[in-house]
C-alpha cells in the first residue's frame, strides 16, 4: 500500500503552498470557482485565514482541501476557501484512499481547534471525502443544497423559444419608443473591462440594496476579490460581459464564465432605476444564445437558485456538510440563524433597505 502523508498549512504558508500546487489544481478543476486563480484570489483578498489541507504520496500531492477560517467570539467557523461565493466545492482527490486520508487529516486538525463549526457547501453528492468526514465527525449532518438550473444540450439539440428571443427585441424596441438609444455590447477585452467594471459594481450594489439585502460587494475585501476574479478571467479569455446600455448608461449586465464546453452565468443585475427596460433579461438571454449558437458548448449553467428568469431542461443539486465541536454550538448556531430571519421578516421593507445601505 502506498504511504500517504497528510499536512496542514495556515496563513502565509497556505498561500505559498497553494501557489506551488496551482498546476495540480488546474489539472483537476472543472469550474471557475475551483480554479487555482479563484483560490489564489480568495486566499489573498477574502476576510478569512487560508488553510490548506493536503495529502501527499512519494510521487507528489494526491488530495487537497483549501479552507478559510473566520473567528468570532472565540468560535472558529471553517468553510471551503471562497465560502458561500463557491457554487462548486474546491475539493480534490485522486483516489478513494486519498479521499479518506484527506478526511482523516482534516478531522484531526479540527479536533485541535477546540471550539469550531464546519460548513462545506456545494459538495458533489456521494463525494468520498464528504462521506468519510461525516463518519468521523460526531453529529455531522448532510443537507441537500439549493437547485441549480441548467440547459443541457445548449449547443446541439436545445432550442430557445421564439417567444424568449422576441422578448429581447421587444425590450430594445420599448427603449427606442421612449426616445432613448439602446446599445448592446460584449466586453471581452481587459482594457475595455476597466472602463465598465466600476459601473457594474455600482449597479450591483444599488440593486441589492433596493431589493432589501446587503451586497457582497459592500465589503471592500470581497469587492477586491470579485474584481480580481473578473479581471483575470477576461484576461485569460475565460469570461465575457454582456451589457445593455441606454443613452450610454448601464441598464443591465451579465458576466459569463467559460469552463471549456460549459458556460456559467457568474453574475448579473438590472439597473434599479431602469428596471422597466428589462436590461438583466436582455443580457441573460444574449448569453444563453451565445451558448446555444456554439456547437462546442454542451451546457449553460445558471448556478444556484431558481428564479423566473432562469430557464432550462435540467436541475442539479449538490450537498452541504455541517458539523461542530459540540452539540451546544450547533444549537446556538441554529438559534442565532432563526433569530436573524425572524427580525428581518418583522422589519418593514423600507427599514431593511435603509439598514443594508449603510
Amino acid at each position: 500500500m502506498t504511504q500517504l502523508v497528510g499536512g496542514v498549512a495556515v496563513g502565509d504558508e497556505a498561500v505559498a503552498e497553494l501557489d506551488e500546487l496551482a498546476p495540480y489544481v488546474e489539472d483537476r478543476s472543472r469550474a471557475f470557482c475551483t480554479s487555482s486563480s479563484w483560490l489564489s484570489a480568495a486566499a489573498r483578498h477574502l476576510p478569512s485565514t487560508p488553510v490548506l489541507v493536503t495529502v501527499r504520496s512519494a510521487d507528489g500531492p494526491v488530495a487537497l482541501a483549501p479552507l478559510g477560517v473566520v473567528e468570532r467570539r472565540g468560535l472558529r467557523r471553517v468553510e471551503l476557501l471562497g465560502g458561500d461565493l463557491n457554487d462548486y466545492a474546491p475539493l480534490f482527490h485522486d483516489t478513494g484512499e486519498a479521499a479518506v486520508a484527506l478526511a482523516e487529516t482534516l478531522a484531526g486538525w479540527l479536533r485541535e481547534l477546540r471550539r469550531w463549526t464546519l460548513v462545506l457547501d456545494q459538495v458533489a453528492t456521494g463525494d468520498p471525502v464528504l462521506r468519510a468526514l461525516a463518519n468521523r465527525l460526531p453529529g455531522a449532518v448532510v443537507e441537500q443544497g439549493p437547485p441549480m438550473p441548467r440547459i443541457v444540450g445548449a449547443g446541439s439539440e436545445y432550442r430557445v423559444s421564439r417567444n424568449r428571443r422576441k422578448k429581447v427585441s421587444n425590450a430594445t424596441n420599448r427603449i427606442a419608443a421612449d426616445g432613448h438609444t439602446p446599445e448592446q455590447l460584449v466586453v471581452d477585452d481587459p482594457d475595455e473591462l476597466e472602463r465598465w467594471l466600476p459601473e457594474l459594481v455600482r449597479v450591483r450594489r444599488d440593486r441589492d440594496h433596493a431589493a432589501g439585502r446587503r451586497s457582497h460587494l459592500d465589503d471592500p475585501a470581497v469587492r477586491a476579490f470579485h474584481e480580481t476574479v473578473v479581471r483575470d478571467s477576461v484576461r485569460r479569455g475565460r469570461a465575457a460581459v454582456d451589457l445593455l446600455l441606454i443613452d450610454g448608461r448601464v441598464a443591465g449586465y451579465t458576466i459569463t464564465m467559460f469552463d471549456g464546453p460549459v458556460h456559467r452565468l457568474f453574475d448579473g443585475r438590472v439597473a434599479d432605476d431602469l428596471q422597466r427596460y428589462r436590461g438583466g433579461m436582455v443580457c441573460d438571454v444574449t448569453a444563453v444564445l451565445r451558448a446555444v449558437d456554439d456547437p462546442d458548448v454542451t451546457t449553460f449553467d445558471w448556478l444556484r437558485g431558481v428564479t423566473e428568469a432562469k430557464f432550462g431542461n435540467h436541475v442539479e443539486r449538490r450537498v452541504t456538510l455541517r458539523a461542530a465541536s459540540t452539540p451546544l454550538i450547533t444549537a446556538l448556531e441554529e438559534w442565532e440563524g432563526a433569530a436573524r430571519r425572524r427580525i428581518k421578516a418583522a422589519l418593514p421593507r423600507a427599514a431593511v433597505r435603509r439598514l443594508v445601505a449603510r
